[in-house]
């Protein structure tokens, strides 16, 4: 049973054609770099693309899991027909490719990539529809050239805020990253932090299945920590930002956890985080995505507040269940029906910053 009103999805995904983007690479890298050529069975090789790959694991498992569909899919038209299935009033998109960009180690090559990539996002998504809306690539590599990309997203392009991985640029929350949460701040734009596989560089992990169970959690709860006792949240008390992909019931613990070690060593350790993390991590201005069938949710709402929590489709990557994936949030008996629109819809375009037409956010 869908909800009597339209759902706002805080995360869905495109699977961006790196063919494309190339074209909007600037001099010299259309010249010479990442050729993008296919051997006689189709298969580009990581050398051969505009962001590596992590080999070795296939998430769909052959094809078998997952929203599938030709070269490219989905389109914007494949978009717009299940958000209308749906009931899915605007989604905010986020890559797929580009989602491990953090492995670029070249400046110059990423801050090149990232804006290649938010200007095609821009002129095939954002001008195709204005039910879509996008979050832009951060080359957060180097913090000034990302202050300046999010200022070009935000004011040129009419991006919603920025993405940056939860894996690849260590602590997101330390001091070189300033100038980027600050011009965040200015600009009244959110920073998602999407989980990733964090572990696998230190873990053998030998099935997917393991990596993906452990990483996302972990990533999260690394930067979590990171912005909470670098005092991320104090230095820029109207920053908006979003944990995302790796569920909500893991927080409480962690709020925990961070107050008693602030309790014990945050006066000398932890000196910009003048309160509680719980204090700030429970406030208007953080955002955590969560999952439909996540057994404590009813607790964890009650821990962070009903204003805390978000709807994301993730589709059409491998483990979505979009459309379904709204039925079972407003079939729910352990929640109120003012819990779950606030999940499905008045929270999402709380953290976009967007005013609700129907009085919501």
């Amino acid at each position: 049973m869908r909800p009597p009103f339209k759902v706002i999805d805080s995360d869905g995904h495109i699977n961006e054609p790196e063919e494309i983007i190339a074209t909007y690479m600037p001099p010299p890298y259309d010249a010479y770099l990442h050729a993008w050529k296919a051997n006689a069975d189709g298969t580009v090789y990581s050398n051969n693309t505009l962001v590596p790959k992590q080999p070795g694991m296939d998430p769909t498992m052959g094809g078998a899991l997952g929203t599938n569909g030709p070269s490219g899919f989905p389109f914007p038209s494949d978009w717009l027909a299940i958000m209308d299935e749906a009931g899915v009033e605007k989604t905010y998109l986020y890559p797929t490719a580009f989602l491990p960009y953090s492995m670029l180690v070249d400046p110059d090559y990423t801050v090149a990539v990232t804006q290649a990539y938010n200007s095609y996002l821009h002129d095939h998504w954002l001008q195709a529809n204005d039910r879509f809306g996008a979050v832009a690539v951060m080359p957060l590599i180097d913090a000034e050239e990302s202050a300046k990309e999010l200022r070009r997203s935000v004011t040129e392009l009419g991006f919603a805020g920025a993405f940056t991985p939860a894996v690849g640029y260590g602590l997101i929350g330390k001091k070189q990253n300033h100038p980027f949460f600050a011009e965040a701040q200015n600009l009244d734009t959110t920073v998602a932090i999407h989980g990733g596989h964090a572990t696998a560089e230190y873990i053998p992990y030998t099935r997917f299945i393991q990596r993906h169970a452990v990483g996302f959690p972990v990533s999260q709860i690394i930067q979590m920590t990171s912005l909470a006792l670098e005092g991320i949240f104090e230095l820029f008390p109207r920053l908006r930002v979003a944990f995302l992909e790796a569920g909500c019931t893991w927080v409480p613990y962690m709020l925990d956890r961070l107050d008693e070690e602030w309790e014990l060593r945050g006066k000398v350790e932890a000196p910009d985080c003048k309160r509680p993390p719980s204090e700030y991590l429970r406030g208007s201005n953080v955002f955590v995505h969560l999952e439909p069938d996540e057994k404590l949710l009813p607790q964890t709402i009650d821990i962070l507040g009903e204003d805390a929590l978000v709807y994301a489709s993730d589709w059409p990557h491998w483990d979505n269940d979009f459309p379904n994936s709204i039925d079972h949030i407003w079939e729910r008996e352990d929640i109120t029906e003012s819990q779950k629109k606030a999940i499905l819809r008045d929270n999402p375009l709380a953290m976009y910053g967007i005013v609700d037409s129907e009085g919501g956010a």
